[in-house]
């Protein structure tokens, strides 16, 4: 007798699985190690922000913008520039970090980001001023380590709209 697995009974095997074992009936469930599937549209997203943000970064140092002393040089974002570009990639970042983090989250990330070097502190407290424009966040959550990456890839974003004026 063979079993043939397009036979099983799909309810009977999900009463099995959420059975306790024998021993294991006050022991927690173990959480599972891999994360929760994101979309492949999120998926997708992040990539191509990345090859962007590499594409940008490759191209700067291909077209001379910088020397060779100045290329990869922190700080990313040295000041806010005056450019209606900048202005919509200055709007769509902060305003993700508002609707994701709230209001003091996000002053807490702008620090964050010139602590390590990404942004100037000058370029922060522009920054900062401009947060109290945003209506409240719909999430209000803590910034994960996918959050900081889009920002990073915002705030170079935000940099070459300078380097192209």
């Amino acid at each position: 007798m063979s079993l043939n697995p397009r036979q099983y009974d799909v309810r009977e095997l999900r009463r099995i699985a959420d059975a306790p074992r024998d021993g294991a009936d006050e022991a927690p469930r173990e959480r599972s190690l891999r994360q929760p599937n994101r979309s492949r549209a999120e998926q997708a997203a992040r990539s191509a922000a990345f090859t962007e943000l590499l594409q940008r970064q490759r191209g700067q140092r291909l077209s001379g913008d910088r020397t060779d002393a100045d290329a990869g040089d922190r700080p990313y974002l040295e000041a806010v520039p005056a450019s209606p570009e900048a202005e919509r990639e200055i709007g769509d970042w902060l305003g993700y970090l508002v609707d994701v983090g709230g209001h003091v989250r996000s002053r807490d990330a702008l620090s964050y980001y010139a602590e390590l070097g990404w942004v100037d502190d000058g370029a922060v407290e522009a920054l900062r001023r401009r947060l109290e424009g945003f209506d409240a966040p719909r999430y209000d959550r803590p910034f994960t380590p996918a959050d900081h990456r889009i920002s990073l890839v915002s705030i170079v974003r935000i940099a070459s709209c300078a380097s192209e004026s």
